[in-house]
């Protein structure tokens, strides 16, 4: 084991024992603390110890305390829970427990009614914003807060149910462009800004490139299902419309290729060009942008798009970054796991710069700075840092981001 390894596993020990208990992960957030929250709370850092407890790494009593402190103020399965916040999330955190050590089948089968009593709603709700002729906030379809994460957490949990596929014919119909004021927009363009608000810097609205809020979180899910054999009516031809937007848009630096993060009314009209190239990562920009593509690309039997589509992440994985922070959303983590989901790059060596030599005082860093959290926070990065030095990683608990170790059909 190199020094690179032996320092990544022992920070990712040491942000695991701070976060042995509940009691200690609450005096650590102080106000960020949402119990249901895959994002930011207990939902989360449950992960890491499902991952350090499925290698012997760690004691399962830690995942079984804050499995219950996740739960402990109910859960939520009102329609505006999420696969990051409620009902969902405890589902998703569960399904991954239950991998590791069984008797959950009670608990899951509860949670899978309230997640499909949630999806319905939400479907109903979207066609009827459809048939309205209106346009989408990005909490309809997003990854974070949308039918795309809801979407994911079916694929894992039942592939072959029929909701699964209701949700992809909604995606299929959200890539059919619409006609607003005598001007045709995508159907994803949303009314709002990228904060999901009205927002007087966007007028007219905006379409999100985004792997998290935008059009590349449908544009994944729909091509991990197709790669899968699950598919809808016009699922391709949906596959197609979202990549011929994506080429639209794409443009070139001499750093290689890149998407802007949104297209605003104005860069649509063509009265201002649009913004970057700027940092690449998981959420935004060419990372999780070439991700989707590339999966897609597999998904058509597309040799030439997915051959470019590996050129851009492979550029991404061994250039000298933008300023990126150590997260999983937005940062070096993130990267790190993508490089490993599409074995493009050298993941432990993305990590690299996140030690110092010293891992007490990184793992103190990490979670003062960054917070508990694990879309964001220590606990993502410490979950990322085990499992990526673990021989033959189990990426599993990476489905939350869309992402997993799946082999590429293009890849032999």
């Amino acid at each position: 084991m190199n020094t690179a390894t032996t320092e990544a596993t022992e920070i990712a020990g040491l942000v695991a024992d701070r976060l042995a208990t509940p009691e200690q992960g609450r005096a650590l957030a102080e106000d960020r603390w949402w119990p249901q929250s895959l994002a930011h709370g207990a939902a989360g850092v449950v992960l890491l110890h499902i991952e350090r407890a499925r290698t012997g790494h760690g004691p399962w009593d830690r995942v079984q305390r804050w499995l219950d402190c996740a739960v402990a103020e109910g859960v939520d399965s009102s329609p505006s829970a999420h696969l990051y916040y409620g009902a969902p999330a405890v589902a998703f955190v569960l399904h991954q427990a239950a991998t590791v050590r069984p008797g959950y089948e009670r608990e899951l089968a509860r949670l899978d009614k309230a997640v499909a009593r949630i999806v319905v709603s939400r479907l109903e709700r979207a066609r009827a914003r459809m048939d309205a002729g209106g346009l989408p906030l990005l909490s309809e379809f997003d990854t974070i807060r949308g039918l795309t994460g809801l979407g994911a957490l079916l694929l894992a949990r039942d592939p072959q149910s029929l909701l699964l596929r209701d949700v992809l014919a909604y995606l299929v119909r959200l890539t059919e462009p619409v006609t607003l004021h005598g001007r045709t927009l995508p159907g994803w363009w949303s009314p709002v800004g990228p904060g999901g608000r009205v927002d007087a810097a966007f007028p007219g609205g905006h379409a999100n490139t985004g792997m998290a809020h935008g059009i590349a979180g449908p544009l994944t899910l729909l091509a991990a299902a197709l790669r899968r054999g699950i598919k809808a009516d016009g699922h391709a031809e949906a596959i197609q419309r979202i990549l011929a937007w994506l080429d639209t848009w794409q443009r070139s630096s001499p750093a290689g290729a890149w998407w802007p993060y949104w297209v605003t009314r104005a860069q649509l009209d063509e009265t201002r060009g649009p913004v970057g190239p700027q940092r690449p990562s998981w959420c935004y920009g060419a990372a999780g942008a070439a991700r989707a593509q590339l999966l897609a690309a597999d998904a058509l039997g597309d040799q030439r798009r997915y051959a470019a589509a590996q050129s851009t992440l492979a550029r991404v994985f061994t250039e000298e970054p933008m300023t990126l922070d150590s997260s999983l959303c937005h940062g070096r983590t993130g990267l790190a796991v993508l490089a490993h989901a599409t074995a493009l790059g050298n993941a432990p060596g993305l990590c690299a710069a996140l030690s110092d030599g010293d891992a007490e005082a990184m793992a103190d860093e990490l979670l003062a700075g960054a917070g508990i959290g694990l879309l964001e926070g220590a606990a993502g990065i410490a979950t990322a840092l085990h499992t990526l030095h673990t021989p033959s990683p189990d990426m599993e608990w990476a489905t939350f981001l869309l992402l997993d170790r799946q082999k590429h059909h293009a890849d032999g």
